[in-house]
């Protein structure tokens, strides 16, 4: 059967021609309406369908993370080290946040395990990446690492297992854009040596904790930003070691985020003969046509020289040390030296640690007696307000009875008067202790002891304690420039410890910590800062000249001076004062008050203060009794005094805790062996 369109349509009007798709549809041969219909919703379908799948691919994000551990995958184990995570989205934009679990405690820490996260908030558009740089501490590698990314959106995550990546020995780090230098220190330092590009450098002091030295050449630091180098800042002054060799390209080393770090001022090159000897203590041939920088010291020890010219300069910086060497061994002719590694291994000696301050305690022990003094209950309970009221409701209750006794009062009377009293009594403790009382969510105790470093710089040894009334999560909030923060285990066989969480935003961080009802937890920390309390101390024979010059803005009172055979109290030292004193080592002529026998020379025992917090922690947590303090007993001078409105270094963002804070400043150092009697 054959159909013509053309004679079909003959046979309309030309107002039927109107509807002539419609009815050129029904004259097709075999084809009802109800089929029609029904093809039409079978489309319908089809495109919901279609529609429906475009737009749930488009309404979720699809998430894909990437992690790198470490310097290009080292890291020394047990120290920080720089987590970077790189979260892809090829889908819907995705507005959530970052979150890393480690696991701290367990058999290091003598504790139980718990997770620590460290969160960050991120937004990820839609068909981009994102690279974030965190700092992880975990105390064990033996569970994985899990990085999650969770939002509404749409979310990921993936567990790391860091057992492939660590070191057991600190990592150093070659800074070079020129690819002409090659140094190898040889099989006999344990150190790894990793290249990194300026941009690879961590913001953050923590993660270069586990770095032992940073060797420069021939780089230029104009690109690195403000937190970098303040993250270079505070891991030198904590301990960090720089070692800068000098290049031919000496403009490098005039501006001025580098020549920050030279103890030299760097005015040319020129080509000098260099007697390895020097250094290394074998005898050998000089080798000449060096290129050295020429440069003039500004501060620091020359170690060699040549011609004037200094070669090898070092400078302190807090902590740490500064090392120059202004020889270009990207070039020849030392490039080609078989001495070269051995050189090297003498610019990146490991440093002794002389340190004569022993590190402070803090427990449940040293918290429990400062929990139960007046001082520390005074603050979150009205002891005077509840001894008044319980001196006149028993008053009260003695008057009644005496009138009782003595029949002046009807038995009625007695009872209603009764009555009141008990009502009076506790509409009014209602009202002062839940409504109108001194009762804080919490009580934040922070005690801080500087020890003087060098350069006007200190390193704050802080211990703290959160106290908590009721159950509630507290933010603490920690200043720019902290190392680490370790809790201190607490008894837990009856429960696990609360999940911790570290939000870093911006630069800062803030540390959520879950409490519960009248419970506590301690926490010790480690900053490096600026102190300008200088104390310089002379051996003259038996006499002892000490300088003080106060130049922190702060007062420090109740100031002692603790010396073998005498004690010298100083009062108060007020901000901007100078002056110079000499006490005398021989215990024969020191006071008779304050005299001592040679043995018990530094005894601290019978110091005491007005406050009894501070005694509590001077004797206990910042010169305990037992460990460390022998080494210093009987062969040192030690100078304190505490801090006049010091700094917070924590703090809780919230009027119903009430924050104290005790700050001691103390400066020790070594006096010669006492000769035999």
């Amino acid at each position: 059967m054959s159909f013509s369109v053309r004679k079909a349509a003959q046979g309309f009007s030309r107002g039927q021609l109107i509807g002539w798709p419609y009815h050129a549809v029904l004259a097709l041969p075999n084809l009802s309406l109800e089929s029609f219909q029904a093809g039409a919703r079978s489309i319908a379908l089809v495109c919901c369908f279609l529609s429906s799948f475009l737009f749930s691919s488009l309404s979720f994000a699809e998430i894909s993370i990437e992690a790198r551990v470490g310097f290009h995958g080292v890291f020394q184990l047990g120290r920080p080290f720089p987590l970077e995570v790189e979260v892809t989205n090829s889908g819907r934009p995705a507005d959530g946040f970052l979150e890393i679990q480690v696991w701290k405690g367990g058999a290091a820490k003598s504790g139980v395990p718990y997770p620590l996260h460290h969160r960050r908030d991120l937004f990820v558009s839609g068909q981009s990446r994102k690279t974030i740089q965190l700092t992880v501490d975990p105390d064990f590698i033996s569970r994985p690492l899990l990085i999650s990314f969770i939002s509404p959106a749409g979310s990921a995550s993936r567990e790391l297992d860091l057992r492939r990546y660590f070191s057991p020995s600190p990592v150093m780090l070659l800074v070079s854009d020129a690819s002409s230098l090659s140094i190898s220190l040889g099989s006999a330092m344990p150190n790894r040596l990793v290249a990194v590009s300026l941009s690879e450098l961590p913001s953050d002091p923590r993660a270069l904790l586990g770095v032992s030295h940073l060797i420069l050449y021939d780089q230029s630091l104009r690109e690195l930003s403000r937190s970098q180098l303040f993250a270079l800042e505070n891991w030198l002054t904590a301990g960090g070691r720089m070692v800068i060799i000098g290049s031919l390209n000496y403009a490098l080393y005039q501006e001025t985020s580098l020549s920050r770090f030279l103890p030299v001022r760097v005015t040319g090159s020129e080509r000098i003969s260099f007697a390895p000897q020097n250094i290394q203590g074998e005898p050998t041939t000089p080798i000449p046509g060096v290129w050295a920088q020429v440069s003039s010291l500004l501060d620091g020890k020359v170690l060699l020289e040549s011609g004037g010219i200094p070669l090898l300069v070092e400078r302190s910086r807090g902590k740490g040390r500064i090392t120059y060497f202004a020889l270009d061994l990207g070039r020849p002719p030392l490039a080609q030296w078989d001495g070269l590694p051995a050189l090297l291994r003498q610019l990146v000696r490991p440093a002794t640690d002389d340190a004569l301050s022993p590190r402070t305690r803090w427990d449940d022990t040293i918290f429990s007696q400062i929990i139960v003094s007046p001082s520390f209950i005074s603050t979150y309970v009205p002891t005077r307000s509840l001894l008044l009221a319980i001196i006149g409701y028993f008053a009260a209750l003695g008057i009644l009875a005496w009138l009782w006794q003595k029949s002046r009062l009807p038995a009625r009377k007695i009872i209603m008067c009764l009555a009141i009293v008990v009502a009076i009594a506790a509409a009014a403790g209602y009202s002062l202790f839940s409504r109108g009382g001194n009762v804080p969510d919490g009580v934040l105790l922070s005690s801080t002891l500087l020890d003087s470093v060098a350069d006007g710089y200190v390193e704050a040894q802080l211990s703290m304690a959160m106290f908590s009334t009721q159950i509630r999560q507290y933010n603490l909030q920690l200043a720019r420039g902290w190392l680490d923060m370790a809790p201190v285990s607490i008894p837990a066989k009856d429960r696990p410890q609360e999940a911790l969480l570290l939000q870093d935003d911006s630069g800062s961080s803030r540390f959520r910590l879950p409490l519960r009802e009248w419970d506590y937890r301690l926490f010790r920390m480690r900053f490096i800062d600026r102190f300008p309390m200088r104390t310089e101390f002379d051996i003259q024979g038996d006499k002892l000249l000490m300088k003080i010059d106060n130049q922190t803005g702060k007062d420090l009172v109740d100031c002692w001076l603790v010396l073998p055979g005498g004690r010298h109290p100083f009062g108060e030292i007020t901000r901007g004062s100078r002056w110079s004193k000499v006490f005398s080592l021989d215990s024969g002529e020191a006071p008779e008050a304050n005299q001592s026998s040679r043995r018990d020379a530094l005894s601290l025992r019978d110091l005491s203060f007005n406050d009894k917090t501070r005694d509590i922690l001077f004797h206990s947590s910042f010169f305990p009794r037992d460990g460390e303090a022998s080494r210093w007993n009987t062969g040192a001078a030690i100078f304190f005094g505490w801090v006049k409105d010091s700094e917070r270094r924590v703090s809780v963002d919230d009027p119903r805790i009430h924050a104290h804070d005790y700050t001691l400043f103390r400066s020790i150092i070594s006096l010669p062996a006492p000769e035999d009697e």
